[in-house]
């Protein structure tokens, strides 16, 4: 009797929701996806600061050069901390130039963690003529000029 009476119900109303099966089925799907795009957005977060710290490496070489080639620093290897933040340090090596009476510049910049990892570093190198030139030129036409009102 029990039979009869399910053959005459419409299929469409046998089967009214999911087995527990295809519930557990979608939810691993649905939890596997998830991860995949939880990793996903953690990588491209981390890249994303990575990219950052290499710019602000990159702009702050470029100003310590700057700042070396028009003698605002010293031209003698040096290595300091940033003034803003101390996590960021510089250093300036002074190079004989592969030319006559040039030197050659380079300026490394880096940030650290606190447990000495390093989250972005740039280094520029730049040839210079030897500012002393300049010098040796300037006080050997004043020396010159002097001598010449002398006489």
């Amino acid at each position: 009797m029990m039979r009869h009476r399910l053959a005459t119900v419409p299929v469409s109303l046998r089967r009214r929701g999911m087995s527990l099966l295809e519930v557990f089925v979608a939810l691993a799907i649905f939890i596997a996806a998830l991860a995949v795009i939880t990793q996903i957005i953690s990588t491209g977060s981390r890249a994303s600061a990575r990219a950052q710290f290499q710019s602000e490496a990159t702009l702050r070489a470029e100003s310590c050069m700057a700042e070396a080639v028009a003698g605002i620093v010293p031209l003698q290897a040096d290595r300091k901390s940033f003034e803003d933040d101390a996590a960021w340090q510089w250093s300036l090596a002074v190079e004989t130039g592969p030319h006559v009476d040039t030197l050659l510049l380079t300026v490394a910049v880096e940030h650290t963690t606190e447990t000495g990892r390093v989250n972005g570093a740039a280094t520029l190198r730049r040839i210079i003529r030897d500012p002393q030139l300049f010098l040796n030129a300037a006080s050997a036409s004043s020396t010159s000029s002097a001598l010449d009102l002398l006489q």
